[in-house]
């Protein structure tokens, strides 16, 4: 199952619902990702993950998707453990906001879902935390 929470306002508590939502997934044993496509990072903070210590996020694997990246990467390898049982993340970066310009030029708005739908068998949920606004990351979940 997929869940997307969208808001175009901001302050409305995407971030918190989508963590909550995860956190309880796993708790019930559900093997559950986060995608954080939000640039402030909220929901990737709050399950206890520093992107900025690890150096795959999503927003790496959307640089992929216009060939930043010289080798490919599959989906999988933009997903990170959490210290919760069960719960697994794919952090968010402030590098969200850099490459959404190139991604729309480019016409790239079902590369998330490419990356969903590989991803979707080996986890039992997905939430989707999206940003305040109608860009190009909340038209992609």
């Amino acid at each position: 199952m997929i869940i997307v929470v969208f808001n175009q306002k901001g302050g409305v508590g995407k971030s918190t619902i989508s963590t909550n939502l995860a956190a309880q997934s796993a708790k019930l044993g559900h093997k559950t990702l986060l995608v954080d496509l939000d640039a402030q990072g909220n929901s990737t903070h709050y399950v206890g993950f520093n992107a900025r210590e690890q150096s795959l996020t999503v927003a790496d694997m959307f640089k992929q998707a216009v060939g930043i990246f010289r080798t490919a990467k599959k989906p999988n390898a933009f997903v990170h453990a959490t210290p919760y049982e069960n719960l697994f993340v794919m952090p968010s970066s402030p590098a969200l906001a850099e490459v959404e310009r190139e991604l729309e030029s480019r016409y790239k708005i079902f590369k998330l879902k490419d990356a969903l739908k590989e991803l979707k068998d080996e986890f039992d949920n997905i939430f989707i935390d999206t940003p305040p606004n109608f860009n190009f990351y909340s038209k992609a979940a």
